[in-house]
């Protein structure tokens, strides 16, 4: 298998992508900002760009897996970015999170010089990675083989755009159930009671990693604050109801600011121990 797949983004994803694909036959050619994570790639097998119009000339597919709408406009549309290098038959898969009226005007501009961008957003289960793709049917059947090597389950969920709203629902649920563990592990703390007990005895599926007191990542939980402004700003352009995403976005933002940058999303339930005044709470 010759074709040659760029990779835009070294953080947890796209490492992942590089190994998944140089599994599956691939070569790759990889991008970051991180000279550390290039070293890595390059330890790896994989061939390095000096830039993204570098990247754009050597490509014809290229994954974007970087932190949301900022480096994805820096990646295309720099002075040496991918645009400065498109041509016809190139494919973008943005599987970062962003804005979907981002993803849209991306695949405006790339399908107004015969290239194609589909949105693929991605989320982790206990099996893998499951893709959310939108985008037009053949720029989806194209980009498969390639999402079905890094991924077990690959959907096809419509037009561009509508990954990025299937994503934004997935993490309205994930940060508003972990609010909830949270909020009730340091609630039966705060009774007299240990938070355990609701593993324990009610067989209730609460993290483990609520209980803890180590919260280091690789910075998901700002990530995470991020993604739940994309859905507020949603929210807002559709006149939605989500009362309990923007008390849960407060909280994210009060840890973001007070926490580690590093930090990984169970690391909000210092909130609660801050609010109820526990003397070993993060800080």
């Amino acid at each position: 298998m010759a074709q040659n797949i760029g990779v835009i983004g070294l953080g947890m994803m796209g490492r992942y992508y590089l190994q998944r694909l140089q599994q599956t036959g691939y070569a790759v050619c990889a991008l970051d900002v991180n000279a550390e994570r290039l070293r890595w790639a390059q330890e790896q097998g994989a061939t390095i760009a000096v830039s993204p119009r570098h990247m754009a000339e050597a490509c014809d597919v290229i994954l974007l897996a970087v932190p949301g709408n900022r480096e994805v406009q820096e990646v295309m549309e720099a002075e040496n970015g991918v645009f400065a290098a498109l041509r016809p038959g190139h494919l973008l898969v943005n599987t970062s999170t962003t804005h979907p009226r981002l993803d849209e005007e991306m695949a405006q501009r790339c399908a107004e010089r015969d290239a194609a961008w589909i949105d693929a957003p991605v989320t982790w289960r206990a099996q893998g990675l499951i893709v959310m793709a939108g985008g037009e049917q053949e720029h989806v059947a194209r980009a498969m083989p390639i999402l079905e090597a890094i991924a077990y389950k690959v959907a096809h969920v419509g037009e561009v755009g509508a990954g990025q709203r299937l994503k934004a629902v997935n993490q309205l649920i994930g940060a508003c159930q972990l609010a909830v563990w949270c909020e009730a592990a340091e609630f039966a703390r705060s009774i007299g009671l240990s938070p355990e007990i609701i593993r324990d005895v009610l067989e209730l599926p609460i993290p483990d990693n609520v209980l803890g007191e180590d919260f280091a990542g690789s910075g998901q939980l700002a990530l995470h604050y991020k993604d739940l402004g994309y859905i507020l700003e949603l929210a807002h352009e559709y006149e939605a109801a989500v009362p309990l995403t923007g008390a849960v976005h407060e909280v994210f933002k009060a840890v973001k600011h007070l926490g580690e940058p590093d930090w990984t999303q169970p690391g909000i339930v210092t909130y609660w121990r801050r609010m109820n005044r526990r003397q070993d709470a993060r800080r």
